[in-house]
């Protein structure tokens, strides 16, 4: 970033208006709805359709931030919904009153645009006059030339899309070349070739014809009738006790439907095994075909009932130890009508066909032999001695990719010839996108789906996990074929092209967002609309390796300088990832602080590259979604040290609610619209002490978390708690910088851990109507503050320890002595009176070993404890153990009846545990019967109807 005074700064003349439509109220309970119906498949953007991409926004979350931070001035509730295309064309007024009414009336029968009564708005774009009428407000706004929006880490560029949409000046970068060829097409080659049909279409016909006849011969069928549409695959290992083999299944289903459904019977004999294909509803016996070999890892002999485990599975994998085992097949039959049936001998020879293929070709040597290079969070498929990225492929599904890549390059010099440079480079580009799409779903990183009949495809949890029960399609069969997925593609394509007004095209870039200078001139750009990297979320340049090998086969001639290397840039990519600095931990960083710090300073050098792109008064606007409140911290300096001061937050919903979480819970459902300016242009100049902003953050954390649970929208709470963030930062960089008493300098996270400790109060009221819970112990109140806020026993670590820091202590510095935590996938796991107290039958029993003593720290015989929450496991322990008569002589002994701390603990966590719990159930059962006689406890405010209980002491008693 140049040096410049705040004074220099605001002396430079400014055409940006004094306020954006951003820097006000906006509509955003209606915009919220409008995104959660825009992610449910298939209403999303078409851009989405032309390629896998990870952690897409939503469009009416694009727009808005688009339009709110381009529109001078404040903007009427009812003209942003209109211009956003949102709402029926025939309501002119109070457009978000009735969205929100709809959201709250019974949805029928009919599709959601029915109900709404108008269409998707990601199939609208505004119209002409719409368009005029912005502009001239823009113009008039911007000093005479409306302004210029760049999306500098744009992803697969929905952003930059919807700004053209609106005939804006757009510019676009993506450092990762997967994303950058979405960009190209979805921006470039959609308005300047515009529509490619019926030569596509054609095109895709005749490569998918010539790739069938090199492939038929890999799927032999006994029915002339029959073609193979895909199959089930899994791996034979050999039993070290009795030398038989063992499939590696974890369910025998091949299709569920309501009434059972298609699945396998295995016949094990002389230590092999054959299939044979049921239909479950029909059955005589009792054959249950989720009992299977293979559970949580381990492997059961079905022939001797030894079991392998886990660990010497994935060695055996890893050791090319194992048979390739198709047990189940998907056909169709010539009438179009599909049907299972179970695998055998002419599947083998299908798949022993392909392997001597590769071993014969020599052109197929080198065909995807790049090296994986993926850290271990991702599930590293190297640990199954996978260590190319042929490696992930069967030999069919290898051969079969490759046919495919030979069609497309039979007909790529016939396509050149016949049209121009740059319509042919689209035909080419997007052709190559069906390969690429095809190639997720025929993998052994890709899983059969039992419930749909089906596989699925490899980023189903955005990683490369590997599977024991996995899918290989046949790509020159309909449903999952190539040819049908490039149909997805075109239409997601012609779409695009239908979508976009006349105007000049995108200038798009692909290098890393913190040299953009290098390419456009400062002060060029006037609002900044920002999706920066997930921090640890989502890996994206590992995730996309795959697609770089195959794609760089496909379009390295095409599109040289997306292809120039041998895997994705990882060196220069905006994430935290604790695996890249192994090799550099030190007694004083960690793996993680190390890689905080990288994403800090890589951060700081974007917005900075940002900052000297805007012009005078121009606007940045960050969208960002993250749990953790590490990654505020790090983003907030980040934005700060360029020279940014937050002006304006808005929460708004932009995930799935229910979706497989990004890196498991760090991904939250609402993000949070983060909107700056140059520092120097309101900015605070002085130092700010913190004690004098601390109470004025705490107060506005509890309005604001108050706002939310009462806004009528579904939140939950660690979205209430997110919600506060916006409000709390800004009133952050506006006191920037903030010193303590002592002079030390305040980051972000302190600003950020008083909100959640404020916000965390408000959840207590409003959701536990037990009375007392601050008069428990710390470690006692932790865990209760856990289960309200996350509500299942897994939690990100670092929310964990701050919410420990809010209520009095270091988890960290417990964890042994209590064994109340543990560690999972770097998560922190909740331990329940199972994992933490001794076995007291064992306890009584003089001559019995008792290795409980040595590995859980609560001792049930104990007369006292030292955190109520022990007290509170011990007794679940007895009831479990020696049943609800022993219960009730333990209580009575320690006289518990008395005991306010103990009856606040218990009601505190009825209210907050799931009722499918272990530790629920037994909890409701402690206090009723005969013990919650005894006990005595209120439970007038606890709703436990529905759930059976105890009625005396001899309905638990062993």
């Amino acid at each position: 970033m140049s040096e410049q005074t705040p004074d220099e700064v605001n002396e430079k003349e400014s055409n940006a208006p004094e306020k954006v439509a951003i820097e006000s109220q906006l509509p955003l309970t209606a915009i919220d709805i409008e995104s959660q119906k825009d992610i449910t498949p298939p209403r999303g953007h078409p851009i989405r359709g032309l390629h896998k991409w990870f952690a897409a926004r939503p469009t009416p979350a694009a727009r808005l931030a688009i339009l709110a931070s381009v529109y001078p001035g404040e903007i009427d509730s009812d003209q942003l919904l209109n211009l956003m295309q949102i709402g029926p064309k025939a309501l002119d007024s109070n457009i978000a009153e009735y969205v929100e009414g709809k959201f709250t009336e019974s949805k029928g029968n009919g599709t959601l645009d029915d109900h709404y009564g108008y269409p998707n708005p990601n199939t609208q774009s505004p119209t002409e006059a719409q368009i005029k009428e912005l502009h001239k407000t823009l113009n008039d706004g911007w000093g005479g030339d409306g302004p210029t929006v760049l999306d500098p880490t744009a992803g697969r560029g929905i952003i930059p899309f919807e700004a053209m949409r609106y005939g804006m000046d757009t510019k676009a970068n993506e450092l990762n070349p997967i994303p950058a060829l979405i960009t190209k097409v979805g921006l470039e080659y959609a308005h300047d070739v515009g529509s490619l049909e019926p030569d596509i279409t054609s095109w895709c016909k005749k490569i998918d014809e010539k790739a069938r006849e090199n492939v038929d011969p890999y799927y032999p069928t006994k029915e002339d009738d029959r073609r193979i549409l895909n199959s089930a695959f899994t791996y034979l290992i050999r039993c070290d006790s009795c030398g038989g083999k063992i499939p590696l299944v974890m369910k025998w289903w091949l299709h569920t439907t309501p009434e059972g459904g298609d699945a396998i019977r295995p016949i094990y004999e002389n230590g092999e095994v054959e299939y044979e294909h049921v239909l479950v509803e029909e059955t005589d016996d009792d054959y249950d075909p989720d009992e299977a070999p293979v559970t949580q890892g381990d492997a059961e002999c079905p022939h001797c009932g030894v079991v392998t485990e886990s660990d010497e599975v994935r060695e055996r994998i890893r050791s090319d130890e194992f048979e390739y085992s198709i047990y189940g097949v998907n056909y169709e039959t010539s009438q179009g009508e599909w049907g299972f049936r179970a695998g055998d001998e002419i599947d083998q020879q299908g798949m022993q066909k392909a392997l001597e293929r590769i071993e014969s070709d020599f052109a197929l040597l080198d065909f995807l032999s790049e090296p994986i290079e993926v850290s271990s969070r991702l599930n590293d498929p190297t640990a199954y001695g996978m260590a190319e990225w042929r490696d992930i492929f069967t030999p069919r599904q290898l051969v079969v990719h490759y046919e495919y890549l030979r069609a497309y390059q039979h007909y790529a010099p016939e396509i050149r010839e016949e049209y121009s440079e740059q319509t042919a480079e689209a035909i080419l580009t997007i052709l190559a996108f069906g390969a690429s799409r095809s190639i997720t779903r025929s993998s052994r990183l890709s899983s059969w789906r039992d419930r749909r009949g089906v596989g699925g495809y490899i980023f189903s949890e955005n990683n490369y996990s590997f599977k024991k029960m996995a899918v290989d399609n046949n790509l020159s069969a309909p449903r999952k074929g190539y040819y049908t997925r490039c149909e997805n593609v075109i239409e997601a394509y012609e779409k695009l092209v239908t979508y976009l007004p006349e105007g000049g095209p995108a200038n798009i870039a692909c290098q890393d967002a913190a040299t953009l200078t290098e390419t456009w001139e400062p002060e060029s750009v006037d609002v900044a609309v920002v999706d920066p990297p997930y921090y640890s979320s989502v890996q994206y340049a590992e995730l996309s390796d795959l697609f770089y090998v195959l794609q760089k086969q496909y379009l390295e001639d095409i599109h040289p300088e997306l292809f120039d290397s041998k895997l994705t840039n990882k060196s220069d990519e905006a994430v935290a990832n604790p695996a890249r600095f192994d090799e550099l931990v030190d007694e004083e960083q960690s793996k993680k602080e190390l890689s905080d710090k990288y994403y800090e300073e890589k951060m700081s050098d974007i917005f900075s590259e940002i900052h000297d792109l805007l012009s005078a008064g121009g606007v940045i606007t960050v969208m960002f979604t993250h749990r953790e409140m590490e990654a505020w911290d790090t983003l907030t300096t980040a934005f700060i040290n360029a020279g940014f001061t937050i002006t304006a937050t808005h929460p708004i919903k932009t995930e799935m609610a229910d979706r497989v979480t990004l890196q498991e819970k760090a991904s939250a459902d609402s993000s949070i619209l983060l909107v700056g300016r140059k520092t120097g242009e309101g900015g605070n100049e002085e130092t700010t002490l913190w004690e004098d902003v601390e109470s004025d953050i705490r107060t506005t954390a509890k309005q604001e978390a108050e706002n939310a649970l009462n806004s009528g929208h579904s939140i939950s709470k660690i979205d209430t708690i997110i919600s506060a963030y916006g409000p709390t930062l800004q009133q952050y960089t506006e006191s920037y910088p903030v010193v303590n008493k002592k002079g030390d300098s305040i980051r972000p996270r302190e600003a950020l851990s008083t909100a959640r400790n404020a916000v965390t109060g408000v959840l207590s009221e409003r959701y536990l109507e037990t009375e007392g819970l601050d008069e428990l112990d710390e470690l006692t109140r932790w865990y209760v503050l856990c289960w309200l806020i996350y509500e299942n026993d897994t939690l990100p670590y670092d929310e964990g320890r701050q919410l420990g820091v809010g209520v009095g202590i270091d988890i960290d510095k417990i964890k042994r002595s209590t064994k109340i935590w543990g560690k999972r996938s770097g998560e922190i796991q909740l331990k329940d009176h199972t994992d933490r107290v001794q076995d007291i039958v064992m306890l009584r029993s003089e001559s019995a070993d008792n290795p409980s003593t040595r590995k859980y720290p609560v001792d049930p015989t104990d007369e006292r404890f030292t955190y109520t929450i022990d007290t509170v496991h011990a007794a679940l322990h007895v009831y479990d153990r020696e049943g609800a008569n022993a219960a009730w002589e333990w209580l009575t002994e320690r006289g518990l009846k008395s005991d306010s701390a103990f009856e606040v603990t218990v009601t505190a966590l009825l209210e907050v545990l799931p009722s499918d719990t272990g530790m629920y159930n037994t909890l409701v059962n402690l206090v009723s019967g005969e013990t919650g006689d005894y006990l005595d406890i209120n439970l007038d405010h606890i709703d436990m109807s529905g759930i059976e209980r105890q009625s005396s002491l001899t309905d638990h008693t062993e």
